[in-house]
């Protein structure tokens, strides 16, 4: 017994005694104490009886919700029928119809009232009390911290009906096992997730035609996510996402869910003083990344940006997206190629922008392996073209988005880029700051990326091709790659946030650590290509193997089992900021440098890729690719 229910056999005892005084005063029968007492106590024992069988005993007063409000009536009721009788044929007590109906309301009246005042007092509303589940709403199973669990339906219930009935909570983290909320019992799940899920599934698929699994909470972890999609893919159950936040409806799991990533809660302090009121240039502006970042940017209120891609379409695309969520926003659109040194020199000139996010770039491997002279003319010479533009026009932050593929290249779009890395950091040396390289692993989503890929395969049935069965990859979000891009261009400006989370912590740290030219985000845990494929089967409600194929067809031209974020000489150290890290690199820099850049440039203008890749191979000792000497 609890002692939530031992609070319930007090109030249930003294409304008895209320219900039984006023009905004998109605009726002018005035009882003394040894007359009502015996009657109290049956009912008492009535109702805690009728109130066990229906699970009132489990439940937790600062949880209460409508349904159990509506239970507790239901015990009520029933308890003063069972004492009505009990009181007549067994004990042959007088009994009228008003005194157990006066008991059953007083009792229920005391028991919702306390449960009221505790939900009050536990920092709760009370309009969870008035509301019920909808009529026709699904069942679901939900699984989380019981904590977030509760939460998240006293938050739903803020605006209307509950439009999902909960049967059952899988709890990963809390000690209210056993216990009801909303007339769903708590399980434990902390130990086998995936077992109770599943039998919890195959029960409540007996019992309702509809049966949804729901996540709760932004974060509910990759193995979570996980053993539920492994269950949705054996039984027809519907797998879903419930938001704590009251007003946000629920939504499908989407393949970002797979990696189980938690939110991180950033200062943008930083990069709205970087930002707020500057002319802003983004390259590669209707890309997946450049985008993401533009629009992030906005957010900021730049005094002009500049909108600058080689697509039409990316490019139209992007600028009326951004007109439609920012209408008083004054945006840029140029249309043009960041290897036109002349015509980079002119809109730097003309525009004189004040921040440069670099995004644009050829990202796809194996294209560029059968086009390496196009992979060195836009990932080296672009950049080299837009930094130098940088340096004659000057500017107060210059950002170049990098890749892990640029850490011990095996293929020429990573050594293009680690090329650029350095040319950026031979720009801050002579600068004095204020160039800076982000390095960053895969962009779950992104244009030519495997997720698109392994979407259109499922469509199809199948199969989906893994390269390599132990093949892994970093993999982040757009939307946290974009942030966390913009607060390390906040840092390597030399800004750093304050009155936000992290920002007094970036500013203790500010003073010890100066700002660099290259800043590498947390990725987190690598994780299996043939796990995600796995996942996004798993999300569609079908099996891998048995519905969908996954088929290995081997590595493809300059593909690595795995991926590095950082070189052996490379000192990292926590940034400021939570999920950047600073670089630095005490191995001093080429003097020829922008020679040598210059001398693969030309090369690969010339369609030399021999001594491209080669003069390329000097200037980036790491890359081994069995294209040079070709």
């Amino acid at each position: 017994m609890t002692r939530g229910f031992f609070m319930d056999l007090v109030l249930m005892a003294l409304g008895a005694w209320a219900g039984l005084s006023v009905a004998g005063a109605f009726s002018g029968d005035a009882r003394t104490f040894d007359a009502i007492f015996p009657q109290v106590v049956l009912f008492s024992l009535c109702a805690s009886l009728v109130l066990l069988v229906n699970g009132t005993n489990r439940s937790v007063w600062r949880w209460t919700t409508g349904d159990d409000v509506l239970r507790i009536m239901r015990g009520a009721v029933a308890a003063s029928v069972v004492y009505g009788a009990a009181a007549m044929l067994l004990f042959r007590l007088p009994v009228d119809a008003l005194g157990p109906s006066l008991s059953a309301v007083a009792a229920a009246g005391m028991m919702i009232s306390g449960r009221g005042i505790a939900r009050v007092m536990d920092g709760g509303g009370i309009r969870a009390l008035l509301r019920v589940v909808a009529k026709d709403a699904p069942a679901t199973i939900l699984v989380g911290a019981t904590a977030t669990v509760t939460r998240a339906i006293h938050a739903a219930r803020t605006h209307g009906p509950l439009h999902l009935k909960p049967i059952a909570i899988v709890s990963t983290r809390g000690n209210q096992i056993g216990r009801v909320f909303a007339g769903a019992r708590v399980h434990d799940g902390r130990v086998d997730l995936e077992g109770k899920l599943e039998e919890l599934t195959r029960a409540a698929l007996q019992r309702n035609p509809e049966v949804r699994i729901a996540l709760i909470g932004a974060d509910p972890g990759r193995k979570v996510v996980r053993a539920a999609l492994n269950v949705v893919a054996r039984y027809p159950a519907k797998l879903l996402r419930m938001p704590e936040m009251p007003g946000l409806p629920m939504a499908p799991v989407e393949p970002a869910d797979v990696l189980g990533r938690a939110p991180r809660e950033l200062d943008l302090s930083g990069p709205r003083k970087l930002l707020h009121n500057k002319r802003v240039l983004v390259t590669g502006a209707g890309g997946t990344i450049g985008s993401e970042l533009v629009r992030q940017i906005a957010t900021f209120e730049p005094g002009r940006l500049v909108l600058l891609d080689l697509s039409e379409s990316n490019l139209h695309a992007i600028a009326l997206d951004l007109a439609e969520r920012v209408p008083g926003l004054q945006i840029e659109t140029k249309l043009a190629d960041i290897r036109d040194e002349f015509r980079m020199q002119e809109l730097f000139a003309s525009l004189k922008p004040q921040v440069i996010i670099h995004a644009a770039a050829n990202k796809h491997v194996p294209l560029m392996e059968r086009h390496p002279c196009e992979a060195i003319r836009v990932n080296l010479g672009g950049t080299r073209t837009l930094a130098n533009a940088a340096l004659r026009h000057g500017c107060e932050a210059f950002v170049l988005i990098s890749t892990d593929k640029a850490v011990n290249p095996a293929n020429v779009m990573g050594a293009a880029k680690r090329a650029a890395e350095l040319y950026v950091r031979a720009c801050s040396e002579e600068a004095g700051g204020h160039f800076l390289s982000v390095r960053f692993g895969n962009v779950l989503g992104s244009t030519g990326s495997i997720m698109p890929l392994f979407e259109r395969q499922i469509e199809q049935g199948g199969p989906v091709t893994v390269t390599d069965p132990n093949m892994t990859r970093w993999f982040m979000t757009v939307e946290e790659a974009g942030a966390l891009v913009l607060q390390a261009a906040a840092l390597g400006a030399g800004i750093t946030g304050s009155g936000a989370p992290g920002g007094d912590r970036a500013q203790d740290s500010a003073s010890n650590q100066p700002p660099g030219s290259l800043y590498v985000l947390d990725m987190g845990e690598p994780m299996r290509i043939v796990d995600l494929a796995e996942g996004m089967i798993r999300m569609k409600g079908k099996e891998p193997g048995r519905d969908i194929e996954i088929r290995i067809i081997g590595p493809r031209p300059g593909e690595k089992r795995s991926e590095q974020l950082f070189y052996p000489f490379e000192t990292r150290t926590p940034a400021p900021i939570e999920g950047v890290y600073a670089v630095s690199d005490e191995t001093p820099l080429s003097t020829r440098m922008h020679e040598q850049v210059k001398q693969v440039i030309d090369a690969a203008d010339s369609d030399q890729t021999g001594p491209a890749l080669e003069q390329l191979a000097a200037l980036v000792p790491q890359f081994h690719s069995p294209l040079i000497g070709r």
